[in-house]
């Protein structure tokens, strides 16, 4: 038999890496010494050390292994699925270093134009949507995230439509913590009415809420879309961003749950957006 620091110089396992795989009951010693604590392993446990060490190697969680050291039959599929896994990190990865060099480069840099505006008196109804929160949503999650949105602003339009109470502007969306949750957030998918809302107005299926955004002064950052700005996964738009910073710089707090994106319409299409933030302290 031999010492366990003979096995770990044949193997290529660390010594801490066989005392974890001991205790975690994925490669036992076939002895240990009562009273030195040493443990002695045999050469006919090479084939289960090394599956350890090329398993640890590719990234397989150490949950998986016993699984896939019991059962060979599964063995196959569930390292496909990890692959898939360490393929889109990598590709995530590579993503992350192409926008790192660009950010080193200066490419990030735009000069955000930050306008002021005095907004009117404004009457609103909007659609409240849960969504999920993170950085590590899915392609799916946030599509489907836009679709719903999609589908608040049209149900929300052929209400008011059917009152007599059309939108008169571009509509606008604005979010909020939801209460109770650390994972989701609330989104407000809003359009501007030209009289307040009746009691007990409804939407099908939805959530509404109405109300009025009162005269404020206004700061206000534009993009179009098809302008070229670096998008950073995960992060805000950096023109809300720059609209921050600028309410920031002007000695005023930041207070998020006035900010609003706005559609910029042009011919009856959407081909931007208008971030907005009152600064007037009276707003409530």
């Amino acid at each position: 038999m031999m010492s366990i620091g003979e096995f770990a110089e044949l193997t290529g396992l660390s010594l801490k890496a066989l005392r974890l795989y001991d205790e975690q009951g994925l490669l036992k010693p076939t002895s240990v010494d009562p009273w030195s604590r040493h443990r002695r392993y045999r050469a006919s446990q090479f084939a289960v050390a090394t599956r350890l060490k090329v398993l640890r190697a590719a990234g397989v969680p150490l949950a998986d292994v016993p699984r896939l050291l019991a059962d060979p039959d599964t063995a196959a599929a569930t390292l496909a699925e990890h692959r898939s896994r360490v393929v889109a990190e990598r590709e995530h990865q590579d993503e992350a270093f192409e926008v790192l060099g660009r950010l080193l480069g200066g490419e990030d840099r735009h000069d955000w134009q930050v306008a002021e505006r005095q907004a009117q008196r404004q009457h609103w109804a909007g659609v409240v949507l849960r969504m999920p929160r993170g950085d590590d949503l899915t392609a799916d999650e946030v599509e489907r995230a836009n679709e719903e949105a999609n589908e608040g602003f049209a149900a929300l339009w052929r209400a008011l439509a059917e009152i007599g109470n059309a939108p008169t502007g571009p509509f606008w969306s604005t979010f909020r913590a939801t209460p109770g949750s650390d994972t989701a957030i609330e989104m407000m998918c809003c359009w501007p009415v030209a009289q307040p809302l009746p009691a007990g107005f409804s939407v099908p299926e939805r959530t509404v809420e109405t109300g009025t955004v009162e005269a404020a002064l206004e700061l206000v950052v534009r993009w179009r879309f098809e302008e070229p700005v670096m998008m950073i996964d995960g992060a805000a738009h950096p023109a809300v961003l720059a609209l921050l910073a600028a309410v920031e710089e002007r000695g005023l707090d930041v207070d998020l749950s006035r900010l609003r994106q706005i559609g910029l319409m042009e011919q009856g299409e959407s081909v931007g957006i208008e971030v907005v933030i009152t600064v007037d302290p009276e707003v409530r």
